[in-house]
């Protein structure tokens, strides 16, 4: 995340009574936890902040504070959410006692090593509650209405904080929430349902769903009005600092949902009958528009083929095209190039390449695998897989036997092992394969790996340094140790 955010949350968090925050492992997350620790330590504020190796145990921890009537936040990248979907899909049936909040920040275009996971569709299949906001100084009022709308209904919130929308500065706040004490509520027919009993709370969750969808829409909706009576637009809140100023100067009227699910049907079908089409525009997966119960005069995802080839609306493609479909004429997008993670930079990888094609140039049966992260943008090897897969494959090669003939190296980054490749590193000394593997180490996860792999028998950890000249042979020198990590140091890597 943008480092100059981290003051935005960490007051939007304590103005509104947050104990407790868990911040999954990425890019900026221990920045984060120590502004977080320190803005809370200076106003006296009682919020605990932690940096956690794995969503699904961030997102239990801060749910554990919520079933004791606490306020408490998990904040992650909506791409690593699925990995925490057990105990989300779980708590959305159970519900929640105090107010609770995945705050998801989201990347449009999708980063090129993501899983592409689209956070507000994913929210909508697990009939989660979600709420945008459109700049970031609304930050503090979203997590205010999403932590309110979170206790009165029960259930766990999704704030969805697309990266697009504008950032800017504004004057920090230093006011302080309700402190709450921990009281949690033994009824074992909610937090330990049986199938019987979790068909009643299904039945309750739809409910409680279609209350949320009919409760009063004023402030999750914004109308912007316009004479215009041909042509309309639908958007979500993170497209909604794009289309106004260009819809204000033509004259056309706009309707933006702050609540894209569950969708307040009733007042935007009132604005679509107001025109005659309707443009829908929203990010990757057509949400708002599936849930619309008419679909004849409306225009989007869903219904036109040609917007499908755009991976995100940016004003250098969104206002041509809603040009061009205001004047009526025939819809031709050309679609928006992804945000492709450039090639890492500085001496070290510049080695590290060098390093990967000499050794594939002396050895050509030797194959590298690589998990896509930023750290691994741009080397020279073999395949890429998803994130924490490199070492998993590693071990299915060895136990397919292929190794001997075509030895594999894989290559992950401290990042991926941490969220996914532990897990693979255990299974691969469980069942004894020999796994080789490049571990490309963060400056921030030098010590939490070093932790972890010396006190582990069965893993041998060598340094490399890609520029020395036995690199190369150090590499493929046959080891003992069932998996053996060649760490390098990315410190001069931007």
């Amino acid at each position: 995340m943008e480092t100059d955010w981290c003051d935005h949350f960490a007051e939007g968090l304590i103005e509104n009574g947050c104990q407790y925050l868990s911040i999954a492992l990425m890019e900026g997350s221990q920045t984060l936890q120590k502004q977080v620790t320190s803005i809370a330590s200076h106003l006296k504020f009682p919020l605990l902040a932690e940096t956690t190796i794995s969503e699904k145990i961030g997102y239990e921890v801060a749910l554990a504070y919520s079933y004791g009537k606490k306020r408490s936040a998990f904040l992650t990248h909506g791409f690593s959410l699925p990995v925490a979907m057990d105990p989300l899909m779980s708590s959305i049936y159970t519900g929640v006692a105090g107010g609770f909040l995945i705050l998801a920040l989201d990347s449009t275009p999708a980063l090129s090593y993501s899983s592409h996971c689209d956070p507000v569709s994913l929210a909508m299949f697990a009939k989660m509650p979600v709420l945008e906001i459109s700049e970031l100084s609304h930050l503090s009022s979203g997590i205010k209405r999403a932590f309110s709308l979170s206790e009165k209904y029960g259930t766990p919130v999704m704030l969805h904080i697309d990266t697009k929308i504008p950032s800017g500065h504004f004057p920090s706040q230093s006011k302080t929430g309700r402190k709450r004490r921990t009281e949690f509520e033994k009824n074992p027919a909610r937090w330990a349902a049986t199938p019987r009993f979790r068909f009643l709370l299904h039945k309750q969750l739809n409910q409680r769903l279609k209350d949320i969808a009919e409760s009063d829409p004023r402030d999750l909706i914004h109308h912007m009005e316009g004479n215009n009576k041909k042509f309309g637009i639908l958007c979500n809140y993170a497209n909604k600092a794009i289309i106004e100023p260009w819809a204000r100067e033509h004259d056309i009227p706009v309707l933006s949902v702050q609540m894209p699910f569950p969708l307040p049907v009733k007042p935007v079908m009132k604005f679509i009958d107001t025109v005659e089409t309707v443009v829908v525009i929203e990010d990757r997966f057509p949400t708002i528009q599936f849930q619309l119960p008419q679909r004849e005069k409306i225009r989007g995802r869903w219904t036109d083929p040609t917007f499908r080839t755009v991976s995100s609306w940016e004003e250098g493609n969104l206002i041509p095209s809603l040009e061009t479909l205001r004047k009526a004429k025939e819809l031709k997008i050309e679609p928006y190039p992804a945000s492709n993670t450039p090639e890492m930079t500085g001496k070290t990888h510049e080695h590290l390449h060098a390093l990967i094609k000499g050794v594939k140039s002396k050895t050509p049966s030797l194959t590298f695998v690589a998990d896509m992260t930023p750290l691994t943008a741009g080397l020279p090897v073999d395949h890429f897989v998803s994130r924490g897969g490199a070492i998993s494959i590693a071990a299915g090669f060895n136990h397919a036997g292929t190794s001997d003939s075509s030895p594999i190296i894989g290559i992950t980054d401290s990042s991926a092992f941490l969220h996914y490749g532990i897990q693979a590193t255990i299974n691969a000394i469980y069942n004894t394969s020999h796994v080789r593997c490049l571990l490309l180490i963060r400056p921030e996860h030098t010590q939490i790996i070093s932790a972890f792999l010396d006190g582990i028998k069965h893993v041998k950890t060598l340094p490399l340094n890609p520029s020395a000249k036995n690199a190369g042979k150090k590499l493929q020198e046959p080891t003992a140790h069932s998996v053996t990590f060649y760490t390098i140091s990315m410190e001069e890597s931007a």
